[in-house]
Parts: C-alpha cells; sequence; structure tokens
C-alpha cells in the first residue's frame, strides 16, 4: 500500500518566490531597513528624493517622492558598508558670477562592493551601476528631515544645511537676550511696587496735622528710598548686562545685523 501524497505548502511557496524576488530586484541585498540611529545623527547636507513612477530612487524603496532626506558627508576615500544607501554626485562650478563648486548629478544609491573601476551600488530596481572617477563627492544618508523641513532648501541636489551661525549662535545669543531683558523687566517692576507702596502708606497718614504729615512723608520716602537703592543699583547693571547680550547677539547673527543696520538707516 503507498504512502498518502503530501499537500503543497502554498503558502510557503509564495513566500520563497517573493524572496527570491525581492532578492533580484536588490541585486542580493533584500529590503532596507531603518538603522539604529536613524534620525538622530547630526547631518550636514539635506536632499529632496525625487522617485521615478515606481518610487524607486537607487533600489531604496523607503519614501514617497519628494521628502527631505538628511545627508552627512562620507570622504570618497572611505571605506563603504554594504547596503547602506548613499549619494554619489559630480562636480559643477558655479556660473553665475560666484566663485566655487558644488555637488550635481545625483546618484543614488545602496553599496554593493568595490571594484576597480570604483563603487557599484544598486542604482535601480534590479539594476547596478559602477560609480566613476567623474564622481567625486559621496554623502550617507542618515535619517529623514520629518518636522520642520520647511526650514531647509529643498533640492534635488545635496546642499549644505544653513549655518552654524544663523541654527545654533544666533538663537542661542537671543536666548540670552531674551532671559536678560526678563529680568531687567522684573527689577523695573520692583520698582514701581515699591514706588506705590510708598505712596499709600503717605496718602495714608494726610489726615494728621501738618508737621505729622510732613515727618510721615520724609520717613516713607527714605524707606522707599532704602528699599529701592539696590533694585535700582540691580537695574543698572541688568541694563548694563542686557546691552552686551545684544551685541553678542547682532555679532552671531550677521545677516540680522546688516538688515537691521539698513532698517535704521532708513527710518527717520
Amino acid at each position: 500500500m503507498s504512502a498518502p501524497r503530501k499537500g503543497r505548502n502554498v503558502w510557503a511557496e509564495r513566500s520563497a518566490e517573493m524572496e527570491r524576488s525581492i532578492q533580484r530586484d536588490t541585486c542580493g541585498l533584500g529590503h532596507w531597513r531603518e538603522p539604529a540611529g536613524w534620525g538622530s545623527e547630526a547631518f550636514s547636507h539635506t536632499v529632496t528624493m525625487v522617485a521615478d513612477l515606481m518610487g524607486h530612487v537607487g533600489g531604496w524603496q523607503i519614501y514617497n517622492s519628494g521628502v527631505t532626506v538628511a545627508l552627512d558627508v562620507h570622504p570618497i576615500e572611505w571605506p563603504f558598508t554594504r547596503g547602506v544607501p548613499y549619494v554619489w554626485c559630480k562636480a559643477a562650478h558655479d556660473r553665475n558670477g560666484n566663485s566655487g563648486v558644488y555637488p550635481t548629478a545625483p546618484l543614488f544609491g545602496r553599496f554593493l562592493s568595490q571594484t576597480s573601476r570604483g563603487p557599484r551600488v544598486l542604482s535601480a530596481r534590479a539594476k547596478s551601476a559602477v560609480v566613476g572617477a567623474d564622481y567625486v563627492y559621496c554623502f550617507r544618508a542618515v535619517g529623514r528631515v520629518g518636522y520642520g523641513d520647511e526650514r531647509f532648501t529643498r533640492s534635488e541636489i545635496p546642499v549644505p544645511i544653513p549655518s552654524k551661525a544663523e541654527r545654533i549662535d544666533g538663537p542661542a545669543a537671543f536666548d540670552l537676550l531674551q532671559n536678560a531683558a526678563k529680568q531687567l523687566d522684573r527689577l523695573l517692576e520692583n520698582m514701581a511696587d515699591v514706588a506705590d507702596m510708598a505712596g499709600e502708606l503717605i496718602e495714608a497718614g494726610e489726615k494728621a496735622d501738618a508737621e505729622t504729615v510732613h515727618r510721615r512723608r520724609e520717613r516713607c520716602e527714605a524707606r522707599a528710598y532704602r528699599a529701592l537703592q539696590p533694585i535700582l543699583n540691580a537695574a543698572i547693571r541688568q541694563s548694563g548686562q542686557v546691552g552686551t547680550e545684544l551685541a553678542d547677539y547682532l555679532k552671531d547673527s550677521p545677516s540680522l545685523a546688516y538688515w537691521l543696520k539698513r532698517w535704521q538707516a532708513d527710518t527717520p
């Protein structure tokens, strides 16, 4: 008597076929997955990724078209990590009357292997390409900008993020200036409170005879002066601090300083 025929495992076959398809499409790399630290590393450039109709960008199927990706400079002579997405660029000279060279013609791709002609990368679905010697810039993708991406230039070529003066130095200086101004405001409020208190005490004793009223006024004014003197000294010091913080803020914000100077010159 023959053994019963085993049934086909349809789901296992479909899974195996899907895995073979993925391996073909990615030249053996498999689908990309976000690594640990994705989106938390410091970055130097951003690029707006533009996908083809199938949603593929260099074999990197993780984003919709038009998102802003964070990049970090990866020196071309450094080693590459297999499967990691990079952006290679050629050099272009500024033709608008400015000096300098900038990256252009980006090639998005996940690194496959190093060849004698250059890095071989997964450049499209089931396609690989060798990065030629004319690609002199390289950037490693480290995350997606996400919230606040409107603060970064949208560009199909990698562009530097705003300068340290704009991103860090200016806001830090403004924060110090803001705190100094708030402290000065509190001191002025304290001075006003003391003056009001002295006025109320004087008014309360004006029903007595003239000599008593005079002596009471002198005592109240003397007490008010003693209370105001340390507050006034602190206010003077704080006013100087505000001036110093304002100067530091303008120094760390060259763009603001320029436009503020223009505005002051044009305002009568």
